[in-house]
């Protein structure tokens, strides 16, 4: 979650550097061929296992990651940060419905109420913990575009517990290279919509070369590990930590100020991750 909190600290950086498209082609374009060089043996030898799920690696590299960020951009540029900030915040609450229907896990009252909690916390964050922000709250083509790209990336993340058994730096290549490919046709629709914007200056590259290997890779590693050890709905749970953390790399790298509501938000959703993961575990031990 801390990488992908630096992402929305990339994002600014890279506005009037880099048009949205782009960055989402670039970005798994430079992981790609990094991970190719590194990885090239391993690849061959999974290719049987991973042909297997064709299928599945073009679904999860186009809608969950491709699909998401495109969505995410395009939303960004028609709705507040108010609401992009909520709207994701309600991505738990998809992977563990998503979780309940698909696998039938198992839910007790002790982990909705902590899942409420979280979700609690990432409202006061996001609303700057002022009431009246929630409740004007308006929803518009923005709003509906970015709930469409929430129910992609939990997808993604209930997709992961269908993964085949290889190494997850192989994985995250096949995924990477599917991405990839998905992501051609947004910036060739970006460039004849003559809205696209090339990296020429030296700002440009490096935020690209950070997108490229800490959200797009380490972050996605670590989370599909997350997944594996966790499961999907506890991991998911964690996407409440990104607007905390992006509150927090914006003090620090942007110098924007911290106010007393970042630090109530941070105890709702530390809370709310106790009751979910340690308190919801053992009363279903209990039974």
């Amino acid at each position: 979650m801390l990488g992908w909190a630096g992402n929305t600290i990339a994002g600014r950086v890279s506005t009037g550097e880099i048009s949205p498209m782009l960055v989402v082609f670039l970005r798994w374009v430079i992981i790609s061929i990094f991970l190719v060089i590194i990885l090239n043996r391993k690849l061959i030898s999974s290719l049987p296992l991973i042909s297997e799920k064709i299928i599945w690696l073009c679904l999860m590299g186009s809608l969950g990651l491709t699909g998401f960020n495109a969505l995410f951009y395009i939303a960004a540029q028609n709705t507040t940060a108010i609401n992009l900030g909520i709207i994701q915040g309600i991505m738990p609450a998809i992977i563990l419905l998503g979780s309940v229907v698909f696998f039938k896990e198992k839910v007790n009252s002790i982990k909705i109420i902590g899942l409420v909690i979280a979700f609690i916390g990432v409202l006061v964050v996001v609303s700057q913990g002022e009431v009246q922000r929630v409740l004007l709250l308006s929803f518009n083509y923005g709003d509906i575009v970015m709930l469409s790209a929430c129910f992609f990336y939990s997808g993604f993340t209930l997709g992961l517990k269908n993964k085949p058994t290889i190494d997850p730096l192989v994985l995250m290549t096949y995924f990477s290279l599917s991405a990839m490919f998905f992501s051609m046709p947004l910036i060739t629709i970006e460039y004849y919509l003559g809205s696209s914007q090339f990296p020429t200056t030296r700002i440009a590259w490096l935020t690209i070369l950070y997108i490229a290997f800490v959200p797009s890779f380490l972050a996605q590693v670590f989370f599909i590990r997350g997944v594996e050890l966790v499961g999907a709905s506890k991991a998911g749970l964690f996407i409440n930590f990104l607007p905390i953390f992006a509150a927090i790399l914006g003090v620090l790298l942007l110098g924007e100020s911290l106010y007393t509501y970042h630090l109530i938000s941070l105890f709702f959703v530390l809370f709310g991750i106790y009751l979910f993961m340690v308190l919801g575990e053992k009363e279903r031990k209990l039974y």
